[in-house]
């Protein structure tokens, strides 16, 4: 006959084969936060557990699946961890639900064993934004009570008669220039969107950010590069949108080609994690040249009003 256990407490009783522990590392944090998930099993010698499914994660992006080894604690009593690293990238308040951890345990004077399962606890984390590590504004000052306005109009009778005056001259100066100097009006050069951004990029790879050491702020300037290209190009406020909201958007927009789509979306996820996350970068791991030939797949060709991608 085949018998299933099931266990949904966080700790058992004096005679249970096996006892569930749920801890975090951090309860509030900030957006690229990485938080340390862990499930603490203590057990006895004849239980066999398995390691728990934490893809049932979430919100959360999984980045690493750091397990530690089995050790006795106490005479027949082992310990086993499994951790999991996370990483906050939307701000809100988010329920990581029980997880599923099966075992076997084994039947009494047999050598049969029974299949189990037992659930961590419920966990919380509150991710803000890191727009808000700073506090409120302290700055903003109450609104004064009302003033009362000055009744005497001779200053104000002085005031216009100046601003007529120097109208006056300032209209007799402009005609005399007019008149004996004709003005040669040159085309003034509007440069495109991809021309704009080009530019940039080069003048940011002469500064030497990446070289120098300043990786978030090289990335941060090519992050900004890039949001006012995709906003001049495509028509929507990249520079006031997250990445996912971005990335949203493209999914609804039949003109952005899907290697296109998937590019941008990596590199801006390339630059938060290293302006957020404080992720280090070496000066081979740049992305201008990337962002350089994303622009030119995706430039607007306006001598015949075709998308060059």
């Amino acid at each position: 006959m085949f018998v299933y256990l099931f266990f949904y407490s966080t700790t058992g009783s004096a005679d249970s084969p096996i006892t569930i522990n749920t801890t975090i590392d951090k309860a509030k944090v900030t957006t690229g936060d990485i938080i340390t998930y862990t499930i603490t099993m203590k057990h006895e010698l004849d239980v066999i557990p398995s390691t728990p499914d934490f893809n049932a994660i979430s919100k959360f992006n999984i980045i690493g699946y750091p397990i530690g080894k089995s050790k006795e604690i106490k005479t027949g009593v082992f310990e086993q961890k499994y951790s999991v690293k996370l990483r906050a990238d939307q701000v809100g308040t988010y329920n990581i639900s029980p997880i599923r951890i099966p075992f076997k345990v084994k039947e009494k004077n047999t050598d049969k064993y029974i299949s189990g399962e037992a659930h961590s606890q419920n966990i919380t984390i509150e991710v803000a934004s890191v727009l808000r590590l700073q506090g409120e504004p302290t700055d903003i000052k109450d609104i004064k009570d009302i003033v009362a306005v000055d009744r005497n109009w001779v200053p104000w009778f002085f005031w216009g008669l100046n601003i007529i005056l120097l109208t006056i001259i300032l209209y007799l100066l402009w005609k005399y220039r007019k008149k004996n100097h004709p003005n040669h009006i040159q085309d003034e050069i509007v440069l495109s969107a991809h021309e704009i951004a080009l530019r940039e990029l080069d003048k940011l790879k002469n500064k030497g950010l990446l070289q120098s050491g300043d990786a978030r702020e090289h990335f941060f300037e090519l992050s900004e590069i890039l949001r006012r290209y995709l906003g001049k190009r495509y028509l929507f406020p990249a520079l006031d949108w997250t990445t996912e909201e971005i990335t949203a958007y493209f999914k609804n927009q039949e003109k952005i080609e899907l290697p296109s789509r998937t590019e941008a979306n990596r590199i801006l996820k390339k630059s938060d994690l290293i302006k957020f996350a404080k992720a280090k970068a070496l000066p081979e791991t740049d992305e201008i040249e990337s962002v350089r030939t994303f622009i030119k797949s995706t430039q607007e060709n306006l001598k015949i009003g075709l998308y060059s991608n």
